[in-house]
């Protein structure tokens, strides 16, 4: 296993109805199932960004072997979402937080 790759995804949901029943099913779960979920040898989630009102994506960033991995590590979200999009992305050209 070699997680080298970042990306960025953008997610994007087939309904308001299925953003609120995606809703329902986050606020079921703790923190760690979270993280569980979106965490295997061949990709992580790195970050979840959630974008406000009825706005119809979100965005994770993932580390990852391949953006295969990253759709294998999302199946059971696959029902919430239309075909996820990604984009590779450099690690870390400057972080203006040091």
């Amino acid at each position: 296993m070699c997680i080298r790759d970042s990306y960025m995804v953008t997610h994007t949901f087939k309904s308001k109805e299925m953003k609120d029943k995606f809703n329902e099913v986050l606020g079921g779960m703790s923190r760690e199932d979270m993280i569980k979920s979106s965490t295997s040898d061949k990709a992580k989630c790195q970050m979840t960004y959630y974008t406000p009102g009825d706005t119809m994506t979100m965005f994770c960033h993932w580390m990852a072997e391949s953006t295969d991995a990253i759709n294998e590590q999302l199946t059971q979200m696959n029902d919430f979402f239309e075909p996820h999009q990604f984009t590779e992305v450099k690690e870390e050209v400057f972080d203006f937080n040091k």
